[in-house]
């Protein structure tokens, strides 16, 4: 195993130990034969090492030289370190017998990046090829959206003991070749080394290299679809749903969390490249479904008109029955086709909870199957099951992820469907402990009709903001209980405190005229 990155003085030395770079930024590198001698040095520091020892240590980079030679290339290395020898900080002497290493090694922080890129093999002192590979790191960065940190560290070498702060790395080798610069490059998972996909590029060795920019992207694109996208892989119980895995793509690759834009424009090529593969059918299923709960909340995003929600409601139908027959063997693919069969109202409940069972009857994904089983019990008034799988998926969740997030929102839909109000009060205090972001919006979803206070944001909100609110509390979460009484539950505080501001017209009328007893009294 090579030796890790590690620290002496103002030397921090690279983990083969050809290199190292000086607190202000300036490089070293080492020959063969002081790399040699360092590395003897260090393996046994504040241990006299006689010139013999040394000698015999370089073998075969030995050639002529005698001892008395050794005198001269330790001095040049010391030199070449920034070394005294009257008040030495690496290398002290014992005259007429040898050497000392007297510098302690300082730990060094692990390196810490998205994307590493290096090692980089066949690099040399070509400065030309440097200046492309610095190049690349910076488009990469763009690509990425200016939101992950990348960094550029050709002399890096793999170490796991070292490696977990690495998200991905790119392997390149170069060959020179008559002004062009050949390119093999491998972008791997940073923590294991397993390679994820290989890519070959040639470009100008002067320029602006334009297609840097280009390939960039295309790896920005790779590290989405691997992220992204089933590979075939068996899932764990642990794992995420496909919908919160699509989700996690997005925000990785950009850091933007409302998602659907990102995936959005590679989902509809990739599945127009592919129409017959199930998998993109269903994710795009998926991120339109999120386009309908990302979209509304989002400030830049117009209202969509009741067309265009049922345009994109027939879209994702078409989608997921289009893959239904293919998807049967796939259980995350069922249960991602059951999420959206459910959210559209549109008479599918049975066959949602159908497609769920079958799912979790052939996976491991206990996790992902526990929270679609939860939902469609839920959605057909089988509160007290749902709320127990809930929990028991919850258990299996990474704290404070956005699938332990998504759990709650759901647990807590289904508490409020039943008007278990106690409750909800724990679950929106747990959530906002999560993730403080959400304190606000959430806390008008779960509103108590019972609470003589409104809260002053909702009461800023003009009188069509708030018919439309009501109008998406009901389209994404009241409509699919099947209970009348817990559709009310779920829209009576936002509707009771909405109506206190601004009159009990500000109710939609179809909800009105759905709840007359709830809205009568309003005002």
């Amino acid at each position: 195993m090579s030796i890790p990155s590690v620290r002496y003085a103002d030397l921090v030395f690279q983990p083969d130990l050809r290199a190292a770079t000086r607190d202000d930024g300036a490089k070293l590198s080492l020959t063969r034969q002081e790399r040699a001698l360092i590395l003897q040095l260090t393996e046994r520091p504040h241990q006299l090492i006689t010139r013999q020892q040394l000698l015999e240590g370089l073998g075969d980079l030995a050639g002529e030289l005698s001892e008395r030679n050794i005198d001269y290339l330790v001095n040049r290395l010391r030199k070449r370190l920034g070394d005294n020898a009257r008040t030495p900080r690496f290398i002290a002497t014992q005259y007429g017998e040898g050497y000392i290493w007297v510098a302690d090694p300082i730990a060094v922080a692990p390196v810490s990046a998205f994307l590493l890129i290096g090692p980089v093999y066949g690099l040399g002192e070509n400065e030309q090829a440097a200046a492309v590979v610095k190049r690349l790191g910076g488009h990469i960065g763009q690509a990425l959206h200016g939101s992950r940190k990348v960094l550029c560290l050709p002399q890096w070498r793999f170490e796991p003991e070292t490696a977990s702060h690495i998200a991905h790395s790119l392997e390149i080798s170069l060959w020179p070749e008559d002004g062009q610069l050949h390119m093999a490059l491998v972008l791997k998972d940073g923590r294991s080394n397993t390679p994820i996909r290989p890519f070959r590029l040639t470009v100008p060795l002067a320029g602006e290299n334009a297609e840097l920019a280009a390939f960039a992207q295309s790896l920005a694109d790779a590290i989405w679809a691997h992220a992204a996208l089933p590979g075939g892989e068996p899932p764990n119980p642990t794992d995420r749903p496909l919908l919160l895995r699509l989700h996690d793509a997005a925000v990785l690759v950009t850091g933007d969390i409302e998602s659907w834009r990102h995936n959005a424009q590679r989902l509809r090529a990739a599945h127009a490249d592919n129409p017959d593969d199930p998998a993109l059918a269903v994710l795009l299923a998926l991120n339109r479904y999120t386009e309908l709960i990302q979209g509304p909340l989002s400030p830049d995003t117009p209202p969509l008109t009741d067309v265009q929600w049922r345009g994109i409601e027939d879209d994702i139908e078409q989608l997921a029955l289009g893959a239904l027959a293919k998807a049967r063997s796939e259980p995350m693919l069922l249960l991602g086709i059951a999420k959206v069969l459910c959210f559209i109202d549109r008479g599918y409940l049975k066959l949602a909870a159908t497609l769920t069972e079958e799912a979790f009857e052939a996976s491991t994904a206990f996790a992902a199957a526990f929270t679609m089983k939860a939902l469609t019990l839920a959605c057909q008034g089988e509160i007290d099951r749902a709320v127990d799988l809930y929990d028991r998926a919850i258990e299996l969740a990474e704290t404070g992820s956005q699938f332990h997030i998504y759990l709650l929102i759901l647990k807590g839909s289904a508490l409020l469907a039943a008007d278990r109000r106690g409750e909800v009060a724990q679950m929106v205090a747990e959530l906002s402990a999560l993730d403080p972001a959400s304190r606000g919006w959430v806390g008008l979803i779960f509103l108590s009709p019972k609470s003589k206070r409104t809260p002053p944001a909702l009461a800023m909100i003009p009188k069509e903001a708030g018919r439309r609110m009501l109008t998406y509390l009901h389209r994404t979460t009241a409509r699919q209980f099947e209970r009348r009484h817990h559709q009310k539950n779920v829209l009576h505080g936002l509707a009771i405190h909405l109506a206190r501001v601004h009159g009990a017209d500000v109710i939609p009328s179809p909800l009105r005229e759905y709840f007359p007893k709830r809205f009568a009294d309003a005002s």
